[in-house]
C-alpha cells in the first residue's frame, strides 16, 4: 500500500512516524480550521474517567517502553496528562543504576508524595542499600549504613524494629535471598516492591499491559498473537473446567464444615444441628453411612480426624456452650467428653468449654495426644491412651483461637488473641514458642499445607500464605468476601491439586442493590466456592452453585479431581474438577513425585545380595547428613525433581501421573 508523498509528508529516505501521521490527520481535518484557543480549551474540557485515564497511561507506557516516543509526545500532548511524575521517574532510574543515595534525596523533594508514606520509601530503600553492599561483600559500609538507620528505626520501633532485626539476621548470618542473584535482577527486584508501596499516580509499575495480558493468555509467545486481535473460539475449552456431580440436603439445617479423613476413605460433616453424619468416599462421590451418635448441643464449628483415622473430634464455636466431645469411628459411640471445668450444667459459661481442638500422634509409638484450649486463656493436653480425663499438662493465661498438630507428635501450632501463628512443643519445660507471623487484622482461621512448610492465615481482610520455615509471606489472595460490616465469618479453606498447589475456600453472599433496598437477606448474591493457585493473588474459578453462604471447602486428600462444599442452604456439593486445571507448575511448591518413581528413576539398578540391616541404618543416616547440609527443602526437592525427569526422558514440568494408591 502506497501514499501520495503531498499528504504523507514521507521523504525518499526515511519512513512516516506515527507522529507525523497524527499531525497530517490533524491538518486535514475540519478542526484544524478552528481557532488555536478554541482548541486548546475544547481539550481542557475533555472529560474522561478514571479508568480510560488509566487506560491511556498504560497504553502510553508501553509505547514509551518499545521506543515511539514521537507517539508518546503526542499521545501527551492530546490528553494533557502524563504516565508519571518526573520525580518518579528519576527514582526509578536511580535505583537501576544502583544509586540509593540518589533516590532517598528524590524522595525528601517530592511534594506529591503524604509524609509517612515518604519515610517509608526512603526506609526500605535504604535496606535496599544495606542488602547490595552485602551482596558485594563491602561489611564495614553495609555497618555505617546500619549505623545511619538505626535513629529511624529506635525513633519508630512500634512499625520498624521487628522488620529490620529480622532483615538484619538474614542478611548477616549467612546464605541471605541476595546472594545468587545478579545486580539487574536483583534491582528489578526491588523496584518491584516499591512501585507496590508507592502511588500509581507517583509512579506507574513497569510492563504493566504486558503483565495484565499474561493473566488472560499467558506469557507472551509468537503462537498467541492471534488471540491478541480476536477470540480464538477453536482452542478455547467448551464449557466450565468443572462440574457438580453430587448435591445431597440436609433437613432444612445449615451445614458448617467438612472433613476427609487422612486416608480419604471417610467424610464428616456438621452444622447447626447436632447430627454428625459419615460419608463414604468411593470413585470421586459420596455414600451416607450414617450419623454418630446424638448429643444435645448444636452449632458444630470444628472437626478433625486423627492420623490413624480412629477417633474424630468435634467442637463448637467460640461462643457456643458445646462439650468437645470425641467419637470412635468405628462404633460410632462417644469414647470421650473433655471440658475446661467440671461443674453443673447451670453453673457453666463460656470459659468452661473448648473452642478448638488437634490431635498429636507419635509416629514410632502410636501414643495419641489432644491439645485443647479456647480464646479465654485455656490450653491443655489430654493423653487419649489413659482412661482418665484428668489433663497431662496444663497451661494457663493461653487465648487459643486455633491449633493444629505436626505430624511428628510433639509440636503444634497456634493462632492466639494477638494474630499472632506461633510454634509450640509439649516436650518443652517452657511453652516459650516461636512467632511464625504475625498479622495486623484479626487472623479468622489457619489452614496448614500437608507439607508442613506453609499455613494460610483467613483475615477479615483477605487470605495470606506464609512459610513456616524461613517465617516470609508468601503471596495475598484477594477475590473471596468472608466478612460482613458488622458479623464474622469462619469459613474453612482446604489446600488440594494434583500436587497440593491450589487452594480452595467459600465466601458469603454480598448484599445486592435489591437486597439493601428491600432489606430482604433472600435478595443478595450467593456465596461461591473460590479456587486459587498458589503463583497467583487473583482467583483462577469461581464454582457457582450455593444459595447463600459457603461455609466450608475440603479438598480430597488422595483425588485432586474431588472438592466438597457446604453451606447455609442446608447442602453437600460434590464437584468434579478437570486433571488438568489443576496441575500447573509452581515455583512455591515443589511438585509431588511419587516415591516408587522416584526410586525406580533415580537409583540404579543393584546386582548385588540384599544388605543387612546395619548398612541399610548407615546409609540412611548419611542420605540424612546429606540432606542436612543443603540449603532448604525447596532447593533440594526441585533438583531431585529435575534428575528425575532427565532420567525418565519426561518433557519439562509436564503433569505427572499419579501411582493409584490403595483406598
Amino acid at each position: 500500500m502506497t501514499q501520495d508523498e503531498s499528504t504523507s509528508g514521507k521523504s525518499k529516505k526515511g519512513r512516516v512516524s506515527v507522529a507525523q501521521r497524527l499531525q497530517t490527520n490533524a491538518q486535514l481535518s475540519p478542526r484544524s480550521q478552528d481557532d488555536p484557543d478554541e482548541r486548546e480549551t475544547e481539550r481542557k474540557q475533555m472529560d474522561l474517567g478514571k479508568y480510560d485515564k488509566a487506560t491511556i497511561r498504560i497504553i502510553a507506557q508501553f509505547l514509551d517502553n518499545i521506543g515511539l516516543q514521537n507517539s508518546v509526545e503526542a499521545l501527551v500532548e492530546e490528553t494533557g496528562f502524563t504516565i508519571e511524575t518526573s520525580a518518579g521517574a528519576r527514582i526509578r532510574s536511580s535505583i537501576m543504576k544502583g544509586n540509593y543515595d540518589a533516590a532517598c534525596d528524590i524522595l525528601e523533594q517530592a511534594r506529591d508524595l503524604p509524609q509517612e508514606t515518604s519515610q517509608n520509601a526512603g526506609y526500605i530503600i535504604q535496606c535496599f542499600k544495606l542488602a547490595d553492599l552485602v551482596r558485594k561483600g563491602r561489611y564495614f559500609d553495609a555497618l555505617f549504613t546500619m549505623k545511619s538507620m538505626a535513629p529511624i528505626v529506635f525513633r519508630d520501633e512500634s512499625k520498624n524494629m521487628e522488620y529490620f532485626d529480622s532483615f538484619v539476621k538474614d542478611i548477616m548470618l549467612g546464605g541471605n535471598r541476595y546472594q545468587h542473584l545478579d545486580s539487574a535482577t536483583e534491582r528489578e527486584s526491588q523496584l518491584t516492591f516499591l512501585e507496590e508501596l508507592l502511588p500509581s499516580d507517583f509512579i506507574l509499575p513497569q510492563n504493566r499491559l504486558k503483565s495484565i495480558l499474561n493473566k488472560v493468555h499467558g506469557p507472551a509467545t509468537d503462537e498467541k498473537a492471534s488471540k491478541l486481535l480476536r477470540d480464538d473460539t477453536q482452542n478455547t475449552p467448551k464449557g466450565p473446567p468443572y462440574r457438580q456431580i453430587q448435591l445431597w440436603e440436609h433437613r432444612n439445617s445449615p451445614i458448617y464444615c467438612v472433613k476427609f479423613s487422612r486416608n480419604g476413605k471417610l467424610m464428616a460433616s456438621g452444622g447447626r444441628s447436632n447430627l454428625i453424619t459419615i460419608w463414604e468416599t468411593r470413585s470421586g462421590q459420596l455414600k451416607r453411612l450414617g450419623e454418630l451418635s446424638s448429643i444435645t448441643e448444636g452449632d458444630i464449628g470444628y472437626m478433625e480426624f486423627c492420623q490413624q483415622n480412629k477417633y474424630i473430634l468435634v467442637c463448637g464455636g467460640a461462643s457456643c456452650k458445646y462439650n468437645l466431645t470425641i467419637f470412635d469411628v468405628a462404633s460410632r459411640v462417644v469414647c470421650r467428653t473433655l471440658r475446661v471445668a467440671v461443674g453443673h450444667d447451670d453453673n457453666l459459661d463460656l470459659g468452661t468449654y473448648f473452642s478448638c481442638a488437634t490431635f498429636l500422634t507419635e509416629p514410632l509409638t502410636n501414643r495419641t495426644r489432644l491439645v485443647a484450649g479456647n480464646e479465654l486463656g485455656a490450653l491443655k493436653v489430654y493423653d487419649l491412651n489413659i482412661d482418665s480425663n484428668a489433663p497431662i499438662r496444663t497451661q494457663g493465661g493461653f487465648r487459643v483461637r486455633c491449633l493444629y498438630g505436626m505430624k511428628n507428635g510433639d509440636f503444634f501450632l497456634m493462632v492466639d488473641a494477638l494474630n499472632r501463628v506461633r510454634l509450640y512443643s509439649i516436650s518443652a519445660e517452657k511453652m516459650e514458642g516461636t512467632t511464625i507471623c504475625k498479622e495486623e487484622v484479626t487472623i479468622i482461621n489457619m489452614t496448614v499445607h500437608p507439607s508442613e512448610k506453609f499455613v494460610l492465615t483467613a483475615t477479615e481482610a483477605n487470605l495470606r500464605l506464609w512459610d513456616v520455615r524461613n517465617h516470609n509471606l508468601v503471596r495475598v489472595f484477594t477475590g473471596a468476601c468472608q466478612r460482613e460490616e458488622f458479623n464474622r465469618y469462619s469459613i474453612h479453606s482446604s489446600f488440594g491439586g494434583v500436587h497440593q498447589q491450589f487452594i480452595a475456600t467459600g465466601s458469603i453472599g454480598k448484599e445486592s442493590d435489591e437486597s439493601l433496598r428491600d432489606n430482604d437477606k433472600s435478595k443478595r448474591k450467593n456465596g461461591r466456592v473460590v479456587i486459587w493457585s498458589v503463583e497467583e493473588s487473583r482467583p483462577k474459578f469461581e464454582l457457582i452453585g450455593h444459595k447463600g453462604h459457603v461455609n466450608g471447602v475440603a479438598w480430597h486428600p488422595r483425588d485432586p479431581t474431588m472438592l466438597v462444599s457446604c453451606g447455609d442452604d442446608s447442602t453437600i456439593r460434590v464437584w468434579s474438577l478437570n486433571r488438568s486445571e489443576t496441575s500447573d507448575y509452581s515455583q512455591v511448591i515443589p511438585r509431588r513425585i511419587p516415591r516408587s518413581q522416584k526410586k525406580q528413576k533415580t537409583e540404579p539398578k543393584v546386582t548385588e545380595p540384599v544388605l543387612n540391616t546395619k548398612q541399610e541404618l548407615m546409609r540412611s543416616l548419611r542420605e540424612q547428613i546429606k540432606n542436612m547440609s543443603t540449603k532448604n527443602d525447596f532447593e533440594t526437592d526441585l533438583k531431585m525433581e529435575q534428575l528425575w525427569i532427565q532420567r525418565a526422558n519426561h518433557p519439562k514440568w509436564a503433569i505427572d501421573e499419579e501411582v493409584p494408591q490403595p483406598m
